[in-house]
């Protein structure tokens, strides 16, 4: 098991590699979110899935594969996000999921909160007093980008042909459940990823609840 201080030294590796990447990522993020809330829903889903897959396939590739090579299972981790950039490239194509802004108030201001949140993770860092060179910034690192996608899929749940969405729904959860619990934050110190953690519970319990309301529609 790496230690905590060789963990963050890969992080800092990685980010002073990259820079300034790590800032053009997170203005498109924002880009992402702005197109959602002001742009035609089939713009929207075009503009957010390609971000996801450009965003997972580099952080499959750069994060894991070519400078995360210390990092414990590091090639099953790549494989997990390589998966998901391919599995948002699919859906560019089939348009399984189409995210759209929730019409019930109280689900507008949960999505809001979620999205500033996870866009907040650099500036928790920040209050964390961590170097530059530690924060956790969404768009390249893994858990902040898995936080904001779940945010997402909670705006979509297909009534039909759902095996796209729960594969990809899948995935999410299962590096925003466990991982911060288990690994980042009690071996690594990590606490900006109980954002990720809150996120992933929201997301699983929204899919539960929507499962449900389409089951009791199907019945009716």
């Amino acid at each position: 098991m790496i230690l905590a201080n060789e963990w963050w030294a890969v992080l800092q590796n990685y980010s002073l590699s990259i820079f300034p990447v790590q800032i053009i990522f997170y203005l498109l993020a924002v880009t992402m979110l702005v197109v959602f809330f002001t742009q035609h829903e089939t713009i929207a889903n075009r503009v957010i899935k390609g971000g996801f897959v450009l965003t997972f396939g580099w952080i499959g590739i750069v994060f894991f594969l070519l400078l995360g090579h210390e990092l414990p299972s590091h090639n099953a981790q790549a494989f997990l996000f390589l998966s998901l950039s391919v599995l948002f490239a699919v859906d560019l194509f089939t348009n399984t999921y189409q995210f759209k802004i929730p019409r019930t108030g109280w689900r507008q201001t949960l999505l809001i909160i979620g999205f500033g949140l996870v866009m907040a993770y650099p500036l928790f860092g920040i209050f964390l007093e961590r170097r530059a060179s530690h924060l956790i910034i969404p768009g390249t690192f893994p858990c902040p980008t898995v936080g904001l996608a779940l945010i997402f899929m909670v705006t979509s749940f297909p009534a039909t042909k759902r095996l796209l969405y729960l594969i990809t729904q899948g995935l999410l959860l299962l590096w925003a459940i466990p991982f911060p619990i288990i690994i980042q934050i009690p071996q690594f110190g990590v606490y900006e990823d109980s954002i990720m953690l809150l996120m992933g519970l929201y997301s699983l319990g929204m899919l539960i609840r929507s499962w449900k309301l389409i089951g009791k529609q199907n019945r009716t």
